[in-house]
């Protein structure tokens, strides 16, 4: 008994079997194009990344000292007043709103005392010193919402610690303290979060 073979598919016209050649070459190519495009893109974009991340845009961050050094001594300072604070009971954990003003009036001295400091940092560059300048400003206006703060609290166990708004961008002038000293270098002078 016999059975009938399978019909298979008919040969392209100029009989070449697509298995062997022809339409398997081509796709493989074209597989082969896309994946070197593909590879290509991913080295470009990935050497635009590191550049931006050390490169030249790095100058041109909103709020970038040219002065590395002035960055180096804020540091150093801010470490210190960070040391002192540490040593402090924190607001947050305290019994009475009393104790809670006691703390973060005694906080608010070491800030004040940093932010004195600062201010005896020099810059060689202009702008660089107008860019100080509004930091501190900032750390001034924070160092009051802090103090206004504790007074209120002597008054009313249920006052709450409000941040004045910048008027350069609207947004909480702790904000812009901590983006300027991200981009400095300067980790150790962000606001504390004793408040938080």
């Amino acid at each position: 008994m016999t059975t009938d073979a399978p019909p298979r598919a008919p040969l392209p016209p100029d009989g070449a079997d697509p298995t062997t050649s022809g339409g398997g070459v081509r796709r493989w190519v074209g597989r082969g194009v896309a994946a070197v495009v593909a590879i290509s893109m991913l080295g470009m974009w990935g050497w635009v990344f590191l550049y931006h991340l050390g490169g030249e845009w790095q100058q041109e961050t909103p709020g970038r000292l040219s002065d590395t050094q002035f960055g180096l001594g804020a540091e150093a300072v801010c470490i210190d007043a960070k040391r002192e604070l540490g040593r402090l009971p924190a607001a947050h954990v305290t019994r009475t709103p009393d104790a809670r003003a006691d703390a973060v009036d005694e906080s608010n001295r070491i800030l004040a005392a940093m932010v004195d400091e600062l201010a005896t940092l020099t810059t060689t560059d202009p702008s660089d010193a107008a860019r100080v300048d509004e930091w501190l400003s900032d750390w001034q206006i924070f160092i009051e919402d802090r103090r206004s703060y504790t007074a209120r609290l002597r008054e009313d166990p249920a006052a709450r610690f409000y941040v004045t708004q910048s008027d350069r961008d609207r947004r909480q002038v702790t904000l812009a303290i901590d983006r300027f000293a991200a981009v400095n270098g300067m980790p150790s002078c962000v606001v504390p979060s004793d408040l938080s």
